[in-house]
């Protein structure tokens, strides 16, 4: 009997505290958290959708070496500068682990974690910038029109129901 109270007790916990943890993470959700783009995913994003519109964007020849160019060097650097920012991190924690923590240590490199943390998100603001500076005026109201078209498709795009009831698009 007392093994049963306690197996009930521990289901009732489990289930209260699953309750609690999908109640936050739903409240993050829905104030937009979970939607937001990183700096580097928004300049991912718009360099992929410029080189996947070369032809409607009418790109030169020269515009779409560059763009690939600034593209990788912009990648390189975000690489290098997350491997920089993990590696602070574990320096941090091999800091805590240590029988006498030295916090002055430690704030130096807090600070310098977030010193590369803002430069790496200066960074993704410049690439941005120079990308969308790349293109003509207009090019860039043919990519606001580009962007409407998909914004339609996505949010009207014909479905279907297969035979199983979950949806497709129509092709």
């Amino acid at each position: 009997m007392k093994g049963k109270f306690i197996l009930a007790m521990f289901l009732v916990c489990v289930f209260v505290s699953g309750i609690l943890v999908f109640g936050a993470n739903a409240s993050d959700y829905m104030k937009g958290k979970g939607h937001k783009k990183s700096l580097e995913e928004k300049f991912n994003y718009k360099l992929h959708f410029i080189m996947g519109n070369e032809e409607e964007l009418s790109l030169s020849e020269d515009q779409v070496d560059k763009i690939k160019n600034l593209g990788i060097a912009t990648k390189k650097g975000m690489i290098r500068a997350k491997a920089e920012i993990d590696v602070l991190g574990l320096d941090i924690k091999s800091e805590l682990w240590k029988a006498t923590i030295d916090t002055a240590a430690i704030d130096k490199l807090i600070e310098k974690k977030y010193d590369l943390k803002k430069a790496k998100a200066k960074a993704s603001v410049k690439a941005y910038a120079a990308l969308k500076g790349m293109l003509t005026a207009e090019q860039k109201e043919k990519m606001k029109d580009l962007f409407k078209e998909l914004k339609k498709k996505m949010m009207h795009g014909p479905m279907k129901a297969d035979k199983k009831g979950s949806c497709r698009k129509s092709r």
